[in-house]
């Protein structure tokens, strides 16, 4: 009996180190795996940055010389706003204003607010409008901040303003925006912006880029870079336009 119970035991001691030794294995595994994830989200988040910061640094001297033009949409949660920020332009002061038509205007009043100078912290405020990394006020006047978590969140959760902005018509993705946004430029003439207060786990890829029928139009483009009428036939600035005549000249103050 009791070289029995000696083999019992001296079985359950054997078993009990193997059972350790592959969990051992296991956790020798687990941690390179882990290391490798951060390293990856590492690098991932210094490219991002690296983009951010590359697209809001200027690209020469400030002029007087460019009218700009850009497109945006305001998306919020899981949908674009119906309405747009009203027509500001009658007290703008700096050059930087929109006609409640979905467009912002960058005239060359003042060089350290036009074109590739010209910002959206600059925008908001010729427009009186709340802005920050944090908060985003719509056009009904309602102001979103992200720890109100307005997009059905559990209490405790916060939502993220970020801003998207496609620098050219042809691009395909956006550069995304998520701190320092008031600094965010306008580097060049004919791109799209999207202001989006969304879930955080929301993919970019989920959030649509504005129509830029009107600003194609608007922008005066070759005949085969203009949209397409009901016709087929390529609508012109003339046509496609519902910005005031005088705003063409950047002497005027609209």
């Amino acid at each position: 009996m009791a070289r029995s119970a000696a083999a019992k035991k001296v079985a359950k001691a054997a078993s009990t180190g193997a059972g350790g030794k592959g969990a051992g294995r296991e956790r020798n595994l687990l941690f390179p795996a882990a290391m490798a994830v951060v390293v990856v989200l590492g690098i991932v988040l210094i490219v991002m940055a690296r983009g951010q910061r590359a697209d809001n640094a200027p690209r020469g001297a400030p002029t007087l010389q460019d009218h700009w033009h850009a497109a945006y949409n305001i998306f919020v949660c899981d949908e674009i706003s119906p309405t747009v920020w009203p027509d500001d332009s009658a007290k703008d002061e700096t050059g930087i204003h929109t006609h409640g038509d979905g467009r912002i205007h960058i005239h060359p009043f003042v060089s350290t607010v036009s074109a590739q100078f010209a910002t959206i912290g600059a925008f908001m405020d010729e427009s009186e409008l709340e802005f920050d990394d944090e908060s985003l006020q719509l056009p009904n006047g309602v102001v979103l901040r992200e720890d109100d978590a307005p997009c059905g969140g559990d209490e405790g959760t916060r939502a993220e303003l970020r801003i998207l902005k496609w620098n050219t018509l042809d691009a395909e993705t956006p550069i995304v925006h998520t701190e320092d946004l008031r600094s965010v430029r306008f580097n060049e003439n004919g791109q799209l912006i999207v202001f989006a207060m969304v879930d955080p786990e929301l993919p970019d890829a989920d959030i649509p880029r504005p129509d830029d029928t009107g600003l194609r139009a608007l922008l005066g483009l070759p005949q085969e870079d203009l949209p397409l009428g009901s016709d087929g036939t390529p609508i012109g600035p003339a046509v496609a336009t519902t910005e005031p005549a005088d705003d063409e000249t950047s002497d005027q103050g609209d």
